[in-house]
C-alpha cells in the first residue's frame, strides 16, 4: 500500500494549505510593514551619516582620532538589523529565513536570539582587539553560545509538526482522503477513495 495515501483529518489538509501559503501574526504584521522598515533604514542610514560627517570634521580640525561613531552604528545597529531580518522572514523575502520561522519551536524567537548573540560577539571581540590584549571577549562568547547551543539543540529535539499532526490523527474519528480531501468510511476493509481511487493505509 502507498505511504502516500495515508489518510488525516481534514483539519490537516487546511494546515498544508497554509503552510504553502504562510499568514503574518496579526500582532507584528504592522511592525514589519515595508513602509516602517523602509522608514527605519532610512532614519538609521541618515543619522550614521550625520556622525561621520562630524567625525571627520573633527579629524579635519584635530588629526586622526578614533572612529567614535562605531558605538553608535553597533549600538542602534542591532535593533534596525533585527528589525530588517524580522521584516525579509515574515514577508517571505528569504526563504533560508521564512523556512526558519515556520519550523517548530524556531520561528521568531530563535531568530532574534541567533541575530543577537552574532552581532553583539562581533562588537565584543572588535572591542577586546582595540582595548585589551587580553582575549576576554572569548568568554563571553562561550558562555553566551552554551546557552545558544541549548536553544538549538532543543528546538531541534522537539517533535516535528508531522509527528504532533500524527498524534491529532490517532484521536480523530474521522477521516479524509489526502489526495482529494474526500471523507472516508471508517471500516477495516475501507483501503480506497471512491472519488480518487488513491488507496491508503489506516493509521492504528
Amino acid at each position: 500500500m502507498s505511504q502516500a495515501g495515508l489518510i488525516i483529518p481534514k483539519k490537516e489538509v487546511t494546515i498544508t494549505e497554509r503552510e504553502n501559503h504562510p499568514i503574518q501574526p496579526k500582532g507584528v504584521s504592522r511592525i514589519f510593514a515595508p513602509l516602517l522598515t523602509t522608514l527605519h533604514i532610512f532614519l538609521y542610514s541618515s543619522v550614521m551619516g550625520l556622525l561621520v560627517l562630524i567625525w571627520t570634521i573633527q579629524v579635519s580640525m584635530q588629526g586622526l582620532m578614533f572612529f567614535w561613531p562605531m558605538h553608535a552604528m553597533f549600538g542602534w545597529g542591532f535593533g534596525c538589523g533585527l528589525h530588517l531580518i524580522l521584516f525579509l522572514s515574515y514577508h517571505d523575502k528569504v526563504d533560508f529565513l521564512s523556512k526558519i520561522r515556520q519550523r517548530p519551536y524556531f520561528g521568531a524567537i530563535f531568530i532574534t536570539h541567533a541575530w543577537f548573540y552574532l552581532s553583539i560577539s562581533i562588537y565584543l571581540i572588535i572591542l577586546n582587539v582595540l582595548y585589551s590584549e587580553f582575549p576576554w571577549s572569548v568568554f563571553a562568547i562561550m558562555g553566551w553560545g552554551i546557552g545558544f547551543g541549548y536553544h538549538v539543540i532543543i528546538a531541534s529535539l522537539m517533535p516535528s509538526k508531522k509527528e504532533i499532526n500524527l498524534k491529532k490523527i490517532r484521536a480523530e474519528k474521522i477521516y479524509f482522503c489526502y489526495n482529494c480531501g474526500t471523507e472516508l468510511e471508517e471500516r477495516d476493509d475501507y483501503n480506497y477513495c471512491a472519488a480518487c481511487g488513491n488507496k491508503f493505509e489506516k493509521v492504528a
